[in-house]
């Protein structure tokens, strides 16, 4: 029948041939609902189990804004392995300030991202100079040996 057109409660019981169509002889748009990205998303992660990777990465990207600019100039998250954040440090100083920090950064962390996925700190200060000079190195005290 060309040139049927119908009203919305015809629509919703249409059981003609073919599609119906609206006023101007196009197809009416099928009424199915579509999730927003956002879901399809969250529940790929948790389907695959990548909560635990995602708070990781969050906190690896979201440094800065944890322990604060000035602190994050100077230290830098390594890894984070079974819920420990490994961090080194370019100064002792800044190891030190960032030791008496843990329970604070800890405690945003777990705000952020939910109790329990972080729970320790690794804080390491700059590696110390190595005084140990090519292959024919004699073992001993090294520098400190020469003042008898």
């Amino acid at each position: 029948m060309p040139g049927l057109k119908l009203d919305d409660a015809e629509r919703k019981t249409w059981s003609g041939p073919g599609r119906p169509t609206g006023p101007d002889g196009r197809a009416l748009p099928r009424g199915v609902p579509v999730k927003g990205f956002g879901s399809l998303v969250r529940t790929e992660i948790k389907k695959r189990a990548w909560t635990e990777k995602m708070a990781f990465s969050w906190v690896m990207g979201n440094w800065a804004g944890l322990v604060g600019e000035k602190i994050a100039q100077h230290t830098e998250v390594q890894m984070i392995k079974d819920g420990e954040v490994f961090i080194s440090c370019d100064q002792t100083a800044w190891a030190t300030e960032l030791k008496y920090m843990q329970a604070t950064v800890l405690s945003a962390i777990a705000d952020k991202i939910g109790p329990g996925v972080i729970t320790k700190l690794h804080v390491y200060p700059p590696k110390t100079k190595s005084w140990r000079k090519g292959p024919l190195h004699v073992k001993g005290r090294g520098p400190r040996d020469t003042y008898g």
